[in-house]
């Protein structure tokens, strides 16, 4: 694949697509935090057997919204921040089903978790 269609097409394809696609919300989970990525994740977002290049793709698609359960714009990213807008346009370009788009909105208990979550990952006290 060109450097160029890996910039631009879908996220996920053959076998990652389906895995992705077989995932069905479970409305009654919760979400954890991903310190590393800074996000929520609920249990029912992540199939088992992605290929790495699935897995990546999926770790950016979470971390890409992080930026919309916080209200930002991805330009405030300080590392990169085209790659994470290039991922969500992708995803809206190459839609596909996954029960992470139902969760654009958080809650009020689900922006309070994560809200303290993330002063706790900024002041070290996991």
């Amino acid at each position: 694949m060109d450097e160029e269609a890996n910039l631009s097409g879908p996220l996920f394809t053959g076998n990652d697509l389906q895995l992705i696609e077989s995932l069905v919300r479970d409305p009654k989970l919760e979400p954890a935090f991903d310190y590393p990525k800074n996000c929520l994740v609920w249990s029912d977002e992540r199939p088992d057997g992605l290929t790495r290049a699935g897995y990546e793709a999926l770790a950016d698609l979470l971390m890409a919204r992080s930026f919309i359960h916080q209200g930002k714009d991805f330009s405030t990213y300080t590392i990169s921040p085209d790659y994470f807008k290039n991922i969500w346009d992708r995803a809206m370009a190459h839609p596909f089903k996954w029960p992470g788009f139902d969760r654009l909105e958080l809650s009020a208990s689900e922006n309070a978790y994560y809200e303290k979550m993330q002063k706790k990952d900024y002041e070290g006290d996991y």
